[in-house]
């Protein structure tokens, strides 16, 4: 072998060598989008040029025939490459996976027929090539007619991106003006050798080649186009507090980021449909982010923090007027739901607050104005102790009512109370003279004294304003109550009676707390579900507060309430889930 061959030969590994170099970037990052047909388009590139120096510089029939086998499928690979690269480029997208099986077909017919070649001679003649020392071609119908099929490749891909760079602006736009170019090297060299422009003998596209890698490096390291743009999108996505899914097309899943995987299945991720990945949404508000049919779709998912609120915005992705995906955003609102529910229970709680406050002053009120109006009558300064009781009772009710509002409506701290005293208490301050207060099972029990009491009046009160309501009693004020009697409480003992027949109230122990029954026409079976609601009464001037403020209290201090039929045959209501103390019966 002469030294010039020789010189030609390394020449042609160096060139080879030195495009593969290219690769490493690609290589050491896989994950950036049209990597992978960038590494493919470059491996073409060098293996043009390394097959061509190992033929010349090693020589021989076999040998011969392996570098042009090499030199024929080096330009099927890099053309397969660089389409595949501008699509992914120009369409913003990966290309279906038809196209790219079909063009990976392609290259596989390559390989089969230069691996069979000794069979059938198609690809070339290898006695020509051998003849040649690796150095001339078989240019037969295959040669022509893979040249003609990449370079259909070529000028297509070119296409692609040279329309995205009049399209684009600033940094896209310079980057794939870049790409388009990297092409015109290699193509002029190729020309020149085909059609014998330059006739020096030897294939001048490797050479070519070198012009290319340098653009492209350019494109890559300069410009980055496959690092600044794909990796700060990539970065913006997953930096993002809100879920984003992108669907394609077809409805499936092209990308999606971490919040995404982590409130949602996921399915099989990326090229699953989007009813897989959201597998764990309502079907309904699948659909609508799927079709669009809805500019915001709310909806609540179950997930391992317990129950998440979801605000969801699904836009369309067109290019040149053809719908080809959705972008969809999904966002976490569950903190501003929680936030507006407790302002709404705040605002709720006040209103009640208001409410519950203007109902039951009114006990402590007409009890100090009784006793005041004694105090005036008699003469007597001892009626001044019940207005004293009167007014702390008043302010241990507001006071227990604020402290109510603030702790959520429960009652951490209860005491041991004496179901007999507050029971007498409660009486006392309600001012009901026709009613009758009976006391069966004395017993204590673990509760707010106050909010027991308040408890007790609005039950009491009930009876009287409901109370023998078939034979037209009315309730005959706190001015026939100055000359009511105090007695003490035992077993079944009457407290306060009137002779005219005055409704009864009974306080009793039951079995798991204790229950308010009078003899009373009683609560109709169909509206004893509804009797605790706010604003509910069958009272001409009822508020409807009262047995609304008798269950929040129950619920305060975690009892349960509900009403049903006394023995009497009025009503009764039960209040269970009490922790009794002390019970015991005469």
């Amino acid at each position: 072998m002469s030294l010039g061959l020789s010189g030609i030969g390394l020449a042609y590994l160096g060139t080879g060598l030195g495009i593969l170099a290219f690769a490493y970037k690609p290589f050491v990052r896989p994950d950036t989008p049209g990597s992978k047909a960038f590494a493919v388009t470059v491996f073409g590139c060098a293996l043009w040029p390394i097959s061509l120096g190992f033929g010349i510089l090693v020589g021989g029939e076999t040998v011969s025939a392996l570098a042009w086998s090499g030199r024929l499928v080096a330009p099927t690979v890099l053309s397969v490459g660089w389409f595949v690269l501008a699509l992914r480029i120009g369409n913003g997208r990966t290309p279906p996976r038809w196209l790219v099986g079909a063009l990976a077909g392609y290259v596989a017919v390559e390989l089969l027929l230069v691996a069979t070649n000794p069979v059938h001679s198609i690809a070339f003649d290898p006695g020509a090539v051998t003849a040649s020392g690796g150095m001339g071609s078989d240019r037969n119908g295959w040669f022509w007619t893979q040249a003609t099929a990449n370079y259909a490749l070529m000028t297509t891909a070119t296409s692609l991106l040279a329309v995205e760079a009049i399209r684009s602006v600033g940094l896209r736009r310079r980057q794939s003006a870049l790409l388009a170019s990297a092409v015109v090297p290699a193509a002029i060299a190729n020309v020149a050798t085909i059609g014998d422009i330059i006739t020096i003998g030897h294939d001048l596209t490797p050479f070519g080649l070198v012009g290319s890698a340098a653009i492209m490096s350019i494109a890559l390291y300069r410009a980055e186009f496959l690092d600044v743009v794909p990796i700060a999108r990539q970065t913006a996505l997953e930096e993002l507090p809100h879920a984003v899914v992108i669907l394609d097309g077809d409805g499936r899943v092209a990308d999606y980021n971490g919040v995404a995987s982590r409130y949602f299945d996921a399915g099989d991720g990326a090229g699953a449909t989007a009813r897989e990945f959201f597998a764990n949404v309502p079907e309904e508000a699948v659909t609508a982010l799927e079709t669009g049919t809805a500019g915001h779709v709310q909806f609540a998912l179950q997930t391992g923090d317990g129950e998440r609120h979801f605000e969801c915005t699904s836009s369309s992705v067109d290019r040149r007027d053809e719908h080809t995906g959705r972008v969809i955003v999904l966002r976490d609102v569950t903190e501003r739901i929680r936030r507006e529910r407790q302002l709404l229970e705040q605002n709720e709680t006040l209103s009640e607050f208001a409410d519950v406050v203007s109902h039951d002053i009114q006990g402590p009120l007409m009890e100090i104005r009784g006793s005041a109006g004694r105090a005036v009558r008699t003469g007597e300064t001892a009626y001044a102790e019940d207005v004293l009781d009167a007014a702390d009772r008043m302010d241990n009710l507001v006071e227990g009512l604020l402290d109510l509002a603030r702790t959520g409506r429960r009652i951490d701290d209860p005491s041991a109370v004496s179901l007999e005293a507050v029971a007498e208490r409660a009486w006392r301050s309600v001012w009901a003279p026709d009613v009758d207060l009976r006391l069966e099972g004395a017993s204590t029990v673990e509760a707010d004294p106050d909010r027991l009491q308040q408890l007790l009046e609005n039950c009491i009160r009930n009876a009287a304003e409901h109370g023998r309501a078939d034979d037209g009693r009315t309730n005959r004020g706190p001015e026939l109550a100055t000359d009511r009697a105090a007695t003490s409480i035992s077993s079944g003992e009457v407290l306060v009676g009137r002779p005219d027949e005055p409704t009864s109230v009974t306080i009793r122990t039951i079995p798991g707390g204790f229950a308010v029954d009078d003899d009373g026409p009683g609560v109709p079976a169909d509206r004893r579900d509804r009797v605790f609601d706010r604003g509910y009464t069958s009272a001409e001037n009822g508020t409807g507060l009262g047995l609304a403020i008798v269950d929040q209290i129950a619920t305060a201090h975690g009892w349960s309430a509900h009403v049903e039929e006394s023995p009497e045959g009025g009503a009764r209501f039960a209040f269970t889930g009490v922790t009794v103390l002390e019970e015991f019966e005469e």
